[in-house]
């Protein structure tokens, strides 16, 4: 199954092309990661995946359903860029910010409080953060920031999981750090596809690499595949 479909889409700032019959697919298990310099048209991409724009022309699916009709039923985890550095002082905890990661309320899951705070010890410990639990989100490091809202986004439990400049922030320890627990969850079943503005090729296992460049995504290492082909 494709977790990701994009065909031929196409979108324009005003009168200036950003990208151009974009044509690409994200396989069930894959780990994608998408690289680019500022203005190649990845964050543009990034935000037609997650609907905050409207493509021009063509078409978007997401679990084989066309997401102009809505994520609804499709679990799915998002890791903002730097989602909590503009919003230092918000009053929540760690636990409070991990609370918001399930897909539904607790009280209609059937999971008991015991079984629910296991849920979220596990998530931030294998992020390294359980011992961060009670405080506030807005005193930690921006590295520490983003380990605890990966932790958000996977217990929910998805089955896709999209990540915007993960490493922003982070040393070469953490890097390495969130990259294995990328990996394990990879080879595990979860599909990742990864935004991130330099190469991480020596910290992941990803099975596969796109650069955005000029208006096109183009699949590295792979020299007879060109996922976008309207500038042959």
């Amino acid at each position: 199954m494709n977790m990701v479909e994009i065909n031929d889409i196409s979108f324009h700032y005003a009168d200036v092309p950003v990208l151009e019959d974009v044509n690409l697919e994200v396989r069930q298990g894959d780990y994608v990661i998408l690289t680019g310099e500022n203005g190649s048209g990845k964050s543009t991409f990034l935000k037609l995946l997650l609907r905050e724009l409207i493509p021009q022309q063509g078409s978007i699916k997401m679990f084989e359903k066309d997401i102009s009709g809505g994520f609804k039923g499709m679990k799915i985890g998002y890791v903002p860029q730097n989602s909590i550095s503009k919003n230092q002082n918000f009053p929540a905890t760690v636990e409070e910010i991990m609370r918001t990661g399930l897909y539904e309320p607790i009280w209609k899951r059937g999971i008991s409080g015991k079984k629910y705070q296991k849920r979220i010890l596990e998530a931030l410990s294998e992020m390294e953060m359980d011992s961060f639990l009670t405080s506030r989100i807005g005193e930690l490091s921006g590295g520490q920031q983003q380990r605890v809202m990966l932790a958000r986004a996977l217990v929910g439990k998805p089955e896709l999981l999209i990540l915007d400049e993960p490493t922003t922030g982070m040393d070469s320890v953490s890097i390495q750090s969130l990259c294995e627990v990328l990996q394990k969850r990879n080879e595990k079943g979860l599909t990742i596809l990864m935004v991130s503005h330099g190469s991480l090729k020596p910290y992941t296992g990803a099975n596969r690499f796109w650069n955005a460049q000029e208006g096109r995504i183009m699949e590295e290492d792979r020299k007879s595949t060109r996922l976008n082909s309207s500038h042959d």
